[in-house]
């Protein structure tokens, strides 16, 4: 398959039908179709249903066997994470299923109709919060009849407490709940999702639960690395950033806040790292000069004749050489003379990734900083 992400292809033989699932790196279950999601689809509703919302739909595990099924049935297959989305399109469409349509939404949010069924295979670091609003806005959402079906691991058991237990296995249990028992209104998502708030510098941000690339070291390590290198001042005028894999706006705000004539464009496929970034950026009073754009592969947000003075980013070393080549082409086609980027990566992926590129670059490319396995690359034109 002619696609940077493309790591894999699974062969799903579930309710009866044998698709090809192709599977890009980067997002959940990569090695293998889930245990939660097998077992969800050993035990759906016994209904016949009409509608179908997959609500974390991945790259179609769930959703399209059960499309495949019900052919009749129109199939809804929503995630926050537009990669996930794309994939999904891509699973469907070589499937040659027509009843399916995938889009990205976070939880409830892009949502607008009611269902016979609403499925969900819950994440397992997600929070409470969203497990109880899960509840009660699929509730709110089923059609008279309905059924909310989610499959959870079994240490979160607790948290569907109104849920009737359906079967429990030996790492998943599923539970269930009718559209008569219980309904609800949104919840903001920097309420809902909330899981702290993290000092990067001086500015006081709100991180959620269940955003990738947030780990301890990263947090102690990667992001003050990267930080160290940003430029303390640029050149008067107007002065255009880039910001990729912006997360919940760390690297964006702090441009923003540090150099007062910029204009950043943050891209992010987790609209749940991009309601933060809108939300911490409306906050620190900076939002007029940022400018959110939400894509599945940060290239596909630079417009065709669009140009940068700096573009800061990470290389993701679970995205695959191929995707960080495709990347780096992209900056370099998306800088002014004179512009540079700066990204951070892991050493590993400097010797490997970086060093390859640089072959084939016209970029000026060297190592700007090292700490503790991280390293910070600078590329000027």
């Amino acid at each position: 398959m002619n696609n940077p992400w493309y790591k894999t292809t699974f062969q799903s033989s579930a309710l009866g039908s044998k698709l090809t699932i192709h599977i890009p790196h980067d997002v959940f279950s990569t090695q293998r179709i889930d245990e939660g999601t097998l077992l969800l689809l050993e035990n759906l509703p016994a209904s016949d249903p009409a509608s179908i919302l997959d609500m974390g739909c991945g790259y179609g595990a769930l959703g399209l066997p059960i499309a495949a099924r019900y052919p009749r049935a129109k199939i809804d297959m929503v995630d926050r994470d537009l990669l996930a989305v794309e994939w999904s399109r891509i699973n469907a469409e070589a499937n040659a299923l027509k009843n399916v349509r995938a889009y990205g939404s976070l939880g409830f949010r892009d949502v607008e109709q009611n269902y016979d069924w609403i499925l969900c295979n819950v994440p397992a670091r997600i929070g409470e919060p969203f497990i109880k609003n899960l509840i009660r806005l699929g509730c709110a959402r089923l059609n008279p009849g309905g059924e909310l079906r989610v499959v959870v691991i079994n240490d979160l058991a607790p948290m569907v407490g109104e849920m009737k237990l359906v079967v429990k296995g030996p790492r998943h249990s599923i539970y269930s709940i009718s559209e008569t028992a219980l309904s609800g209104d949104e919840i903001a998502p920097e309420v809902l999702y909330l899981r702290d708030e993290v000092k990067v510098q001086d500015l006081l941000l709100a991180r959620p639960f269940d955003l990738g690339g947030d780990d301890q070291k990263r947090l102690k390590v990667g992001l003050p690395v990267l930080i160290d290198v940003l430029p303390r001042s640029v050149p008067a005028g107007d002065f255009r950033v880039l910001c990729f894999r912006a997360g919940y706006g760390q690297i964006p705000i702090l441009s923003l806040k540090r150099w007062s004539n910029a204009k950043v464009v943050a891209v992010d496929r987790d609209l749940l790292g991009t309601s933060f970034t809108r939300y911490n950026a409306e906050k620190m009073g900076v939002s007029e000069r940022l400018e959110i754009r939400e894509r599945a592969h940060f290239p596909e947000a630079i417009l065709s004749d669009e140009k940068f003075n700096l573009i800061v980013g990470e290389l993701s070393p679970s995205a695959d050489e191929a995707v960080a080549l495709d990347e780096m082409r992209a900056i370099e086609n998306a800088l002014v003379k004179g512009g540079e980027a700066i990204l951070l990566c892991l050493e590993k992926v400097e010797k490997d990734w970086v060093k390859k590129f640089s072959t084939k670059s016209k970029l000026s490319i060297f190592k700007a900083l090292s700490r503790e396995g991280y390293t910070v690359v600078r590329l000027s034109k």
